[in-house]
């Protein structure tokens, strides 16, 4: 990463996500941002490369011009920057190279719809709960097919976008949820891993939660190496906070080849120290922490509405913990796309204090 403080300060975007018209962000809205972002001392911009109508209606699919065919399916249609006579995202990270701003790529993973993707992978498996209920829109990664969706995925994004500028890549959902999987995937290869029934276990016990976290850590390994090899030298980050029941285990994502740990702050209403308590957990990781900044709740995700006075509550929070702990290597903030004037200004100010450190 680049420029003159030692931590990674930047926004996080939608390519299309929460953006206010189906076709997404375009070329001189994203110009405008970066020469924003250097006139006030950033110098990363992480660029979310999908959307889901189930949170955002509208906005589907991925936002890039994908090569592989099998992926085509879920491409967005109505997205600019995912028809190649209007792609634009080359140019940003051109531009971005420029001013000293480095660019992330990021998806999701496993978050598809459901009718979208069974075109090109009709045994695509949705988690289960125990009730035998599906998990709306949430792929399980023990599913072969899910699994190859992923892997084609993440393996196209970086491809398209092999610029020197691309300096890391970032994923969410390889995991599980919490209370799942119960699938029939799930349950034949616990079976095979275990020698018992998947329906016997639960979240918490000791056995079920270790083989979510063998399956997930190995998929991860294998995911990340194949990443690194398309171009080297690629930061793989993992947003997440390591939730119980999601596989993952912070002691273990360095083998995975995970070089950054990035956690959901203030998605939800939180305390400092629970702030605090999540960042000790990350432990030995280093992190950035993807802070949400925006003012209103989303469809299907009841987010908490952020204010200035929380946003600069929250650069205390950093601040001081960052004094303490050096694992903690930056922050970005999430959604540009959605975030009112005075949370713009309230952003700009913490990272002006955040500089300083």
């Amino acid at each position: 990463m680049k420029g003159a403080t030692d931590m990674i300060l930047g926004w996080q975007v939608g390519i299309s996500y929460e953006t206010p018209t189906p076709e997404g962000n375009d070329l001189p809205h994203m110009l405008r941002l970066l020469d924003e972002m250097a006139e006030h001392g950033m110098n990363c911009l992480s660029l979310m490369m999908v959307g889901y109508a189930r949170f955002d209606p509208g906005h589907d699919g991925f936002c890039w011009p994908v090569q592989d065919e099998k992926l085509e399916c879920l491409r967005d249609k109505n997205c600019r920057n995912a028809d190649k006579k209007t792609e634009f995202v080359s140019k940003v990270i051109a531009e971005a190279e420029q001013l000293n701003i480095a660019i992330q790529l990021f998806s999701n993973l496993a978050i598809y719809n459901p009718e979208k993707v069974r075109m090109s992978f009709p045994n695509a498996a949705e988690q289960q709960l125990k009730t035998g209920e599906p998990c709306p829109w949430l792929f399980c990664p023990t599913c072969g097919e899910v699994w190859d969706l992923e892997q084609r995925e993440m393996m196209d994004l970086l491809r398209f976008y092999n610029h020197a500028n691309v300096t890391s890549i970032g994923y969410e959902r390889l995991s599980f949820a919490p209370g799942s999987c119960y699938c029939k995937d799930c349950a034949e290869r616990f079976k095979a891993d275990i020698g018992a029934d998947i329906h016997d276990f639960s979240d918490g016990d000791i056995l079920f939660d270790r083989w979510k976290i063998d399956v997930i850590t190995a998929k991860m390994k294998e995911l990340n190496e194949k990443l690194k090899a398309i171009k080297p030298g690629t930061q793989v980050f993992l947003h997440s906070s390591c939730a119980e029941g999601w596989g993952h285990d912070p002691t273990r994502l360095k083998s995975a080849f995970i070089d950054m740990v990035m956690p959901h702050i203030a998605h939800f209403e939180t305390t400092k120290n629970q702030f605090d308590a999540l960042l000790d957990k990350l432990a030995p990781n280093d992190m950035i922490l993807q802070t949400c900044v925006r003012s209103k709740a989303l469809n299907n995700y009841s987010i908490w509405p952020k204010t200035p006075e929380l946003i600069g509550r929250f650069g205390d929070w950093i601040e001081e913990y960052r004094e303490k702990d050096k694992r903690l290597k930056g922050v970005l903030f999430f959604n540009e796309n959605t975030v009112c004037p005075e949370n713009r200004k309230a952003v700009y100010e913490v990272v002006k204090r955040l500089k300083t450190k």
